[in-house]
This record gives structure tokens, C-alpha cells and sequence, in this order.
């Protein structure tokens, strides 16, 4: 098998998701939204080998995925590839099982947030209890409405994508451009990545919106959550009914990593997370 790493194309996106769902991924990086939103921007490509792929984001690769992890991980080693990212606690285990005293692991610095669909759908208990609050302090204050984004609200939503990147001045800081245009090309393919997403509407104006997609056999990762700041609740409120409107099937929530963002580790700890969901590099041994 020959190791040509391309990227995405949105014809791979069927084959890849299969994957992802098979090997029960909870690794927000792997859904192939997050891989071909973020392509350009972080040179993230993929290999695709029938029911196993591998991605890359630059020259950092991941390994593969799917049951041909083996012979694949071992032509790359071959090859001179030898270190990788992205690693969970199952494919760590089964490296450790399958190459004994081969690799060298390391915890990686950020860690994906997940959360119970049942808890984030509710927001019982004390430790909630502030949003609950202000989402009480908005259906107070606002006619509302939630509506599914489609072809007849995607032009708004993105409008509002760019006078938030405007407003939060994304373009001053590199991790806030790159993650504006990740959204903004997540919105330009929509409905061919196969997104599902909520618009929230209060007195009639767009003052939130949100999407993501399926990952493994019983999540669902959360890409992109953008809201009006200066209307109280609006960010509890979207979070809330976007999660109800999920299919039934779905038991957790992944909200991906906060990027090393102070700011953004407190927002999404304020939820009280489920799971701090470990991620590993590893290194080959000399």
C-alpha cells in the first residue's frame, strides 16, 4: 500500500465517517468535518485505505484507524515515520499490547471536553444552577424561537459568523483567524459535510448559532458555538436546545479541546464535563 496523504476531498467523507463510527472515535480531531474544515489551514491531510485511514496535520501523524491499524502502522514506521498523535487510551493500550517496549508515551497538553447529552439537556443540580439562570433571564426577556440551519437561514448564519469575528476582532490574534475561517468554510459546505446545526432567534433577530456532526457509535462533537454576548443567556440557551434536538441515539457530547485558551477552558469547564478525555503522543524507542 502506498501512503499518499491528500487532502479531504468531500467525496472520501462517507468512507471515513464509516470508519469513525466502526471504531467508536471520541477524538474530536478525527471526524472528517474537523479534518477538512481545517485542511488548509493546518495542512491537514488523510490516507485512505478501504475500512482504515490515517490523518495528518502537517508532518504529525496519527495512527491509523480502522483494522488495518497494524500492517499500516508498521509500513509507516518502515517508511521513517516515528512519531504519533491523537492517541486515546484504547489505541495507546493496544500499542503497548501489540509493539511491547516499542514506544515512548507522553500526555498531550490539551484534552477533549465531554459531556452527558442527558445532563447538558437538563442542566440539573447546584453546580448548574447559574445556567439555568440566565437562560430563565432570556425566555423572560425575548420572544424566541430555535430553527434548524438550512438553505434558507445559511446566508444569515454566516453573516452572523463574520460580524462575530469582526466584533471578538478574530483577525488580531492567529488562533481566532484560523478558527473563523475553519467555521466560515464549515458553513460554505454545510449540508455536504452532512452538519447538523440551530439557529436561536430572539425578538426575531439571529443571536446564536451552532453545528457539528456524529463521532463514533454514540456522540456527537460540537465544531462551532458562536453567540451575541450582550443578550444574556444566549450561549446557555443555544447549548441547551441544540442538545435536545440531537437524535435519540445520542448519549455524549464532545466539545473539543479549548486550544490552550484560559478563556475558553473555563467556559467549557463550567459545564462540568463528564470526562477530561486523555490524549497521547507517542515516539518510537531508538
Amino acid at each position: 500500500m502506498t501512503l499518499n496523504f491528500e487532502f479531504p476531498a468531500l467525496s472520501q467523507r462517507e468512507a471515513v465517517e464509516k470508519i469513525v463510527a466502526a471504531e467508536d472515535v471520541m477524538i474530536c480531531d478525527q471526524t472528517f468535518g474537523n479534518l477538512f474544515c481545517w485542511s488548509k489551514i493546518m495542512d491537514a491531510k488523510i490516507s485512505l485505505h478501504g475500512d482504515t485511514f490515517i490523518s495528518c496535520w502537517g508532518k504529525r501523524y496519527t495512527v491509523p484507524i480502522g483494522p488495518k491499524r497494524k500492517e499500516l502502522l508498521e509500513q509507516m514506521m518502515g517508511e521513517g515515520i516515528t512519531r504519533f498523535l491523537g492517541i486515546d487510551e484504547r489505541y495507546k493500550t493496544w500499542m503497548e499490547e501489540t509493539f511491547p517496549g516499542k514506544f515512548s508515551f507522553k500526555e498531550a497538553k490539551n484534552f477533549d471536553y465531554i459531556y452527558e447529552r442527558e445532563k447538558l439537556a437538563t442542566l440539573s443540580g447546584k453546580k448548574l444552577a447559574a445556567k439555568r439562570n440566565h437562560i430563565n433571564a432570556f425566555e423572560a426577556a425575548h420572544q424566541w424561537e430555535v430553527r434548524p440551519i438550512n438553505e434558507e437561514n445559511l446566508p444569515q448564519v454566516r453573516e452572523f459568523n463574520d460580524w462575530w469575528c469582526r466584533r471578538n476582532n478574530c483577525a488580531a490574534e492567529d488562533s481566532m483567524a484560523w478558527e473563523g475561517c475553519a467555521v466560515r468554510r464549515g458553513l460554505e459546505h454545510f449540508e455536504a459535510l452532512g452538519y447538523q446545526g440551530l439557529a436561536l432567534y430572539a425578538d426575531g433577530r439571529l443571536c446564536a448559532f451552532t453545528y457539528g456532526e456524529p463521532l463514533g457509535k454514540e456522540g456527537f462533537c460540537v465544531h462551532a458555538e458562536k453567540a451575541d454576548d450582550e443578550v444574556r443567556g444566549a450561549y446557555p440557551m443555544i447549548n441547551r436546545e441544540f442538545v435536545r434536538s440531537l437524535p435519540a441515539h445520542i448519549k455524549w457530547i464532545n466539545r473539543e479541546d479549548d486550544a490552550g485558551d484560559e478563556g475558553l477552558r473555563k467556559a467549557k469547564m463550567s459545564y462540568r464535563p463528564s470526562l477530561l478525555l486523555k490524549k497521547y503522543e507517542a515516539e518510537l524507542r531508538e
